[in-house]
């Protein structure tokens, strides 16, 4: 079940989580809670039904209508859980805001792309401005089965937000998603000095998988050698990505 937290929120509260960036995030890196807001300005139409962005930075719409916007984490993030911010503005509890991540395959131009739901929808439930949360709990992966063939299929992923038909529009200002950063599960053992029943077994495949470290010398990872200043300048620009070309 979708964990469903509804509250009144002044306009002035919500323009501000609206428009400070169409898409930001707390932090970068580290396995903690972190946090990507993705602002009302992110999302596109499927259909090319014009919009507009009110003056407290809420997407406004009154027809049937999808929108789409990159969600731009890393692969194998764990999404944790997931806030519409809306305005529902119509006493109709019919009429509601539907949300949730989808997974898009990606296909040649001219080709209809299948897409997948990520975790469970969230729907605004009241009218008046109001946060509603649910719960995702599903990691990010570059390729899943889409189609439901049994093949990983390359994807991109989304917010997707749906608007009901109606005379009176109904506003979303954004969504915000809790994430946390994971290490991969191994696949082998690639040193021999580093078995599958050392504490560190998981973390040195990791490292090994992405090309950070290649081990000592005659297939040996030496995992109590001392680390000098020069090795760690290794580790740490290859694991950041501190490189570059002009």
């Amino acid at each position: 079940m979708t964990r469903t937290t509804t509250s009144k929120r002044p306009a002035i509260f919500l323009a501000a989580f609206s428009l400070a960036a169409s898409i930001t995030r707390a932090q970068s890196y580290g396995d903690q809670d972190q946090v990507l807001t993705v602002g009302a300005a992110a999302f596109r139409s499927l259909d090319g039904f014009e919009t507009a962005i009110d003056a407290v930075g809420y997407l406004r719409h009154d027809g049937e209508d999808v929108f789409l916007a990159p969600l731009q984490l890393p692969e194998g993030a764990l999404l944790e859980s997931f806030c519409l911010y809306s305005d529902d503005g119509d006493p109709d509890p019919s009429r509601v805001v539907q949300s949730h991540i989808v997974a898009i395959k990606q296909v040649p131009p001219g080709e209809t792309p299948a897409l997948k739901v990520i975790g469970e929808q969230v729907f605004s439930s009241s009218f008046g401005y109001g946060v509603v949360c649910g719960n995702i709990l599903a990691t990010l992966r570059g390729r899943i089965d889409v189609d439901g063939d049994g093949a990983g299929d390359p994807v991109a992923y989304y917010v997707h937000v749906q608007f009901p038909g109606g005379a009176i529009p109904l506003g979303v200002g954004g969504v915000r998603i809790t994430w946390r950063r994971q290490v991969s599960a191994p696949t082998g053992q690639t040193f021999a000095d580093v078995p599958a029943s050392d504490p560190a077994f998981g973390y040195v495949e990791a490292l090994a998988a992405s090309g950070i470290t290649a081990g000592c010398s005659g297939g040996n990872y030496c995992p109590d050698a001392k680390l000098t200043r020069r090795q760690m300048a290794v580790f740490l620009a290859k694991a950041l990505g501190l490189h570059w070309t002009d």
